[in-house]
């Protein structure tokens, strides 16, 4: 029998990570050393598989009030040399490390806006990243951008660039919203927008989404669902809205009293859920959606779906680089986390060494544990046989802890757990995150100090 949905959120709605890596930045140190990613890259420069390159322009023109992002708010666009100057030294001091592996599978610009860049920088960035890493023909190319920042010659530019797919935030279409988070981003913004990328011929075009927002009800967002439908995307993120203003000051103008309470926001997750089922897309992982034709959609079906620190992803390479300010790397078993703060990373790139805040080497058991939690987030299943054919391993007896727990999950009809392994339900799909955490090793002891966004 289907549990009641207030007893649902009562279970799940907790603090809790998003799992895009293993273990999460609260596990890393400060002061990570240099030697560590350099010998990394020795490593990985002997690896033939091609990489992911992932690289973080940080301007904005005004700060919205939810976003939760490394930014700099600059109305004026003289900080741009100086970090284009910076960018251009450190992918070199990257590329310096790999002499023998050049090639690429994924680059990705986030930001940030990155289209608070002008032409001109926007071409002067893509070759100086390529110039030094060639994307291979099959490459997914793809940039972030919001609508109301976007120039006409902006995105014919990127799509004679290479760019392929492009993400368009949306957040929500009401006005009373936009107003509260202090984007004013209009339905023709939108529209005008997605129309200009199709008739350039972008292949994937992804419109994001954000649930629980202050002064969301289930009818403003089902009008905003409907109405994004319209432009018939290829992927919808629905993300659920991090109210972090302990850390994010800015969030902090945003009245409490207009924030959805847990139970709508849930409901406002389901009736997104339901909507976009009804209209032909699958479900991808925890906040992903796809036409069934997509590559995401077929990767998924086809049990091929990866999971990295740009979130799902359907080719990527077994290590990921990551250029300008707060950008997370990945290297050969070494987490590493640039300086978030411009102008110190500027100076560490300038004089010639990585701009490392903090960082991580993994050891086996992590690598293991953060191989079986992305096989979750991403099939929904994990099988035992996998577990021994690719560790070695009984994992019924390795993770027995975990699996107790995850019995205690079933009555509320969101996982089985079987003889073969466990199996995550179509409902338990919505606190995928919350189904992984028994394997997470480090939660217990991070869940009393590290503010997590919720998992509802």
């Amino acid at each position: 029998m289907a549990l009641a949905l207030s007893e649902l959120i009562k279970h799940y709605d907790r603090p809790g990570p998003r799992y895009t890596g293993y273990p999460m930045p609260p596990v890393w140190s400060e002061g990570f050393p240099q030697e560590e990613v350099v010998q990394a890259l020795g490593r990985a420069d002997l690896d033939p598989q091609p990489l992911s390159l992932y690289a973080h322009l940080p301007f904005c023109g005004r700060r919205c009030s939810y976003c939760g992002c490394n930014v700099v708010v600059s109305p004026k666009y003289t900080p741009v040399e100086g970090f284009l100057r910076a960018l251009d030294a450190e992918v070199e001091l990257w590329a310096k490390h790999l002499p023998g592996r050049r090639k690429a599978v994924q680059l990705h610009w986030g930001g940030g806006t990155p289209t608070y860049l002008d032409v001109p920088d926007l071409r002067r960035t893509f070759e100086l990243i390529t110039r030094r890493f060639e994307l291979l023909p099959h490459a997914e190319v793809s940039i972030e951008v919001d609508p109301t920042f976007l120039r006409p010659d902006q995105l014919p530019a990127l799509r004679e660039m290479g760019f392929n797919r492009v993400s368009f935030g949306v957040q929500d279409l009401d006005e009373g919203v936009q107003a509260l988070i202090t984007r004013g981003q209009t339905w023709q913004h939108t529209l005008d927008t997605v129309r200009q990328a199709r008739s350039l011929g972008f292949p994937g075009i992804n419109l994001d989404l954000v649930y629980g927002l202050p002064g969301q009800t289930l009818e403003t967002f089902r009008r905003t669902l409907e109405s994004t439908l319209e432009l018939a995307p290829d992927r919808m993120a629905i993300y659920g809205f991090a109210y972090l203003p302990k850390v994010l000051a800015h969030q902090r103008t945003i009245p409490v009293e207009t924030l959805p309470k847990p139970e709508l926001r849930l409901e406002l997750l389901l009736l997104a859920v339901d909507i976009l089922e009804k209209h032909g897309y699958v479900a991808i992982g925890m906040d992903h959606f796809a036409r069934p034709d997509d590559e995401m959609a077929k990767a998924v079906k086809e049990g091929r779906l990866i999971r990295n620190f740009m979130g799902y992803a359907v080719a990527a390479g077994s290590d990921l680089l990551g250029f300008g300010p707060s950008a997370i790397s990945n290297v050969a078993g070494v987490y590493s986390q640039n300086e978030k703060i411009l102008t110190k990373w500027e100076r560490d790139v300038e004089n010639g060494r990585f701009s490392v805040h903090k960082g991580y080497r993994l050891n086996d058991e992590d690598l293991m544990r953060r191989w079986l939690i992305h096989e979750l987030m991403g099939t929904f299943e994990l099988r035992w046989e996998a577990v021994r054919a690719k560790y070695g391993i009984d994992g019924r007896t390795h993770f027995a802890d975990a699996i107790e727990e995850l019995r205690a999950e079933v009555p509320f009809g969101t996982v089985r757990v079987e003889d073969e392994g466990i199996f995550i339900t179509p409902l338990g799909r919505r606190f995928v995150r919350n189904l992984v955490q028994p394997f997470d090793a480090y939660l217990k002891k991070l869940a009393a100090s590290t503010p997590f966004s919720r998992t509802v």
